[in-house]
């Protein structure tokens, strides 16, 4: 009976094994990639705003090709090195194929040492204001929750209220805590060897933008374009020598890939969360002083200087007086068509520097033909509105563009007897080819649109002067889409989409005008 339970035992025991052994995969390490990509989506969330570097919420696609050494079987490769704000579910490998994948989030950080030691012992070390001495004691962590409390041989204490130049030293950093983000992922079943993996993933904290320079020409009819493309990152991972893109465009996203877990991690990893006010060190009328200590870690991470906060701008090229020579010195991107999109590759390896904004140049030396505007609208319920002036061209290569335009700020100049002066600033929303771009730069000066009081036919007429030394293009547009239509309008004006144009030259020191009818009701 012994022998049969003994064999029945044994039995048992061959049959779990296979699972005994996938529960323990041998880990390999992937320290970073041999080469890496990196493609920038904008945030098509803020319109033609500008980039918030308080808070830069697109993502981009990163592509890392990596080498790693495999034992045969399924393995565990842990790739260090990834970025902080990945979305581990978007994580795609080839050249092997991959049973499982996790996001390692316990990074080495103040917040992370004070969880793993809470409890034990640590040195508490303390250095006099005064004369500079310092002691060292045996502590212990007793509580990280809101505020880090310790317990000495002299009692409790909670570190951040004692106003004492204090700080906490480690023995060690726990195996648990990684100095840089970590994507693990187990292998299926695989015969081994060298092999060459590429890790794609997507990751937030990233965005871009484009700011145009413009210079007008001097009798209106043209500009010359030149454009920065400004790639930001608010990650705490570089990467270096990357090939860089970005793309305009809108791209659907699920909830699955908006995914911040990584993002949250990492940037809770960089401070203790201490909210509770202590008693403040002043007169008891005072307010709550805020917390001046933070504990320090033997051979932890370095805290970022002011120098390396996100905002830092690496410009790609060096000022000149012209744009032209800001063309010939600066890395231009190429477009390329993507689907729908248009991507803006940069043709040389740049690093996508932790925590930075990159500018290269793109659209370079462009000059454009097109037509300064005045401009003024008006719809069946309200009075026309203030003259804008703006410089309008359609882009199409005939013009001298006929390439996509990303969404952007414009920055408009034009040179004149005393040198090149400032002459407005405008935005542009997305643009495809064969559109009208209209930069609105200004308020119209020296040009009027005023009621004619001595009228006193059928309607109303207006009366446009031009006290310009100069010939103006003056456009009247008489905006549709109400319950209610103008009558009466002149002839040979031009139809556009959800408007109707009156558009005339109007010579120096004269005027022109217009009459047209009532407003009429267009509902039953």
């Amino acid at each position: 009976m012994v022998s049969v339970m003994r064999a029945s035992l044994f039995c048992l025991l061959l049959m779990l094994m296979p699972s005994l052994a996938g529960a323990s995969t041998p880990v390999v390490v992937s320290g970073g990639p041999s080469q890496v990509a990196v493609t920038i989506y904008r945030d098509p969330d803020r319109g033609d705003g500008a980039i918030n570097t308080e808070a830069l919420n697109s993502f981009a696609l990163i592509s890392e090709t990596r080498v790693v050494d495999l034992p045969p079987g399924p393995v565990t490769i842990r790739f260090e090195g990834v970025a902080g704000g990945i979305v581990p579910q978007s994580a795609i490998l080839f050249g092997t194929q991959p049973r499982e994948r996790n996001r390692d989030a316990a990074l080495l950080s103040e917040g992370g040492l004070v969880d793993a030691f809470t409890g034990q012992a640590v040195i508490l070390r303390r250095t006099n204001r005064v004369t500079g001495e310092v002691t060292e004691e045996r502590a212990t962590i007793r509580s990280a929750a809101n505020r880090l409390v310790i317990s000495t041989p002299r009692g409790a204490e909670a570190v951040y209220c004692s106003g004492l130049n204090q700080g906490l030293i480690y023995p060690n950093a726990p195996d648990n805590l990684s100095a840089k983000p970590v994507l693990s992922m187990v292998t299926k079943d695989q015969p081994g060897g060298r092999v060459t993996i590429t890790l794609a993933y997507l990751a937030n904290g990233f965005d871009w933008d484009a700011t145009y320079i413009a210079t007008l020409a001097q009798d209106g009819k043209a500009l010359t374009l030149f454009s920065w493309l400004t790639m930001a990152s608010s990650d705490e991972t570089s990467f270096v020598d990357a090939i860089t893109s970005a793309v305009a465009g809108q791209v659907n996203r699920s909830e699955e890939t908006t995914d911040n877990t990584g993002q949250i991690a990492g940037e809770a990893a960089g401070y203790l969360n201490v909210t509770a006010p202590c008693w403040p060190m002043g007169r008891t009328t005072s307010g709550p002083r805020e917390p001046q200590l933070v504990a320090q870690a033997a051979e932890a991470m370095p805290m970022m200087s002011d120098d390396e906060a996100l905002g830092v701008v690496v410009v790609t090229a060096t000022k000149r007086e012209s744009l032209k020579q800001f063309a010939s010195m600066a890395v231009t991107a190429v477009a390329e068509k993507v689907g729908d999109l248009v991507l803006y590759k940069v043709p040389v390896p740049v690093t996508v520097a932790a925590r930075s904004q990159k500018q290269v140049a793109f659209l370079a030396d462009k000059k454009i033909k097109g037509e300064v505007i005045y401009r003024t609208r008006v719809d069946p319920f309200s009075y026309p509105e203030d003259i804008a002036k703006l410089f309008r061209f359609t882009n199409t290569k005939r013009s001298g563009l006929g390439q996509p335009i990303p969404a952007g700020q414009v920055i408009l100049y034009q040179d004149g007897a005393f040198g090149r002066q400032l002459i407005g600033e405008a935005t542009t929303a997305n643009k495809t080819t064969n559109e009208d771009v209209e930069l609105r730069f200004g308020e119209a000066t020296h040009v009027t649109f005023e009621l004619d009081p001595d009228y006193q036919g059928v309607g109303n007429r207006y009366v446009v002067r031009n006290d310009n030394p100069f010939p103006i293009r003056f456009e009247l547009e008489f905006l549709n889409g109400y319950d209610a239509k103008f009558v009466r309008l002149p002839r040979g004006l031009i139809s556009k989409p959800g408007k109707q144009v009156w558009s005339v030259v109007v010579q120096p020191n004269r005027q022109r005008m217009i009459t047209y009818g009532e407003v009429t009701t267009t509902l039953e």
